[in-house]
């Protein structure tokens, strides 16, 4: 939301609402609007310090007795506007792929405190002790990568409600991250092999075209091929994390296709890319004389998935009731390793 008055917006957000709603929600209001929205499964015992929202949201929603007070604090110090603001602009430091797993580690530790009834006031400042139980608890099941995101969310929810981080120095938490990582099963650290013209074929001759989800695949996988595409750039992480200012959605409908020396061309815009940010880039989609084709398999694609609206995500697709649900990284690769193999 570059150049918003975001003032303005949580203003009228408050207004809507007949009466001015807490700080965070003001703050998360003030936020582009996300028309996809499906809330995780998985959850925390009930605590009003830990409301239902999208994994996203947990950094900025979520808080503990500490950050009630630190929040408190804040108001009586300075007008409502401006700790909205400073809210709001922390967590837009983040970008969404970022507060999504930031959230799952939220997750992850506070159902950890749940287990050993951890009092609330005890998870914020969190011990070092603490942070220490927890990441050990999960030595043999997850990478280092994934601790260091769980402790990476941990430390940011400390800093946004004021608390102090007892990570940062401690030598318990380091030679747990190192055990950690010596005891991660193998497969969790391998590194997969590039996929290969091979690869692909293996993949379109596998897949099922009279399936909706298939063309979708099929699609995906031969522009990250061919096109030079990263999965993020054309793919949502997971159905809460869609970003309408990062996800490439179907109002870019239609697609024009160009025909030059007989080889059919077209383009289309992506709003962000890895490393043009928010600046995107236009995807060049040339035929190729192969049956991995990427001009075909995208037009497969779109044809096989007609009544989609144009705010979903572009590779969409229907289901066999009719309605639509979006892809995922998780259900790309999951279906593509099913010949392909972990």
């Amino acid at each position: 939301m570059r150049g918003a008055d975001i003032e303005a917006a949580a203003a009228g957000s408050w207004h809507s609402n007949g009466s001015p709603p807490q700080v965070r929600e003001a703050a998360g209001a003030t936020r582009p609007y996300e028309p996809i929205r499906v809330l995780s499964d998985e959850s925390c015992g009930p605590s009003s310090y830990r409301p239902s929202v999208l994994a996203s949201e947990r950094v900025l929603l979520w808080t503990t007795p500490h950050g009630v007070t630190f929040q408190n604090q804040l108001e009586q110090l300075y007008p409502e506007s401006y700790v909205v603001k400073l809210f709001f602009v922390m967590a837009e430091s983040l970008d969404e792929r970022t507060r999504n797993d930031y959230g799952a580690g939220l997750l992850h530790f506070n159902q950890f405190c749940d287990r050993l009834s951890i009092p609330e006031q005890d998870r914020m400042p969190a011990s070092e002790v603490l942070l220490s139980i927890f990441i050990a608890d999960a030595a043999g099941s997850i990478s280092s990568s994934t601790a260091n995101n769980w402790l990476a969310g941990l430390r940011f929810w400390h800093v946004i409600n004021g608390a102090q981080w007892h990570g940062e120095r401690s030598e318990c938490l380091r030679h747990v991250q190192r055990g950690l990582r010596l005891l991660a099963p193998p497969n969790l650290n391998l590194q997969h092999p590039p996929i290969t013209l091979e690869s692909l074929i293996q993949l379109h001759q596998g897949l099922d075209y009279s399936n909706t989800f298939d063309t979708a695949v099929l699609a995906i996988a031969c522009l990250i091929f061919w096109c030079g595409c990263r999965l993020e750039e054309l793919v949502i992480p997971a159905f809460d994390s869609f970003d309408m200012t990062k996800h490439v959605t179907r109002s870019i409908l239609p697609i024009v296709t160009q025909e030059s020396n007989n080889v059919r061309h077209s383009t289309f815009h992506i709003p962000w890319t890895k490393t043009t940010g928010n600046n995107g880039a236009d995807i060049n989609v040339t035929s190729r004389d192969h049956l991995t084709c990427p001009h075909a398999a995208l037009f497969r694609h779109l044809e096989a998935n007609p009544n989609i609206p144009s705010h979903a995500p572009l590779f969409s697709f229907q289901t066999p009731t009719g309605a639509w649900t979006s892809m995922t990284e998780q259900w790309f690769l999951k279906r593509c390793n099913q010949f392909w193999g972990s």
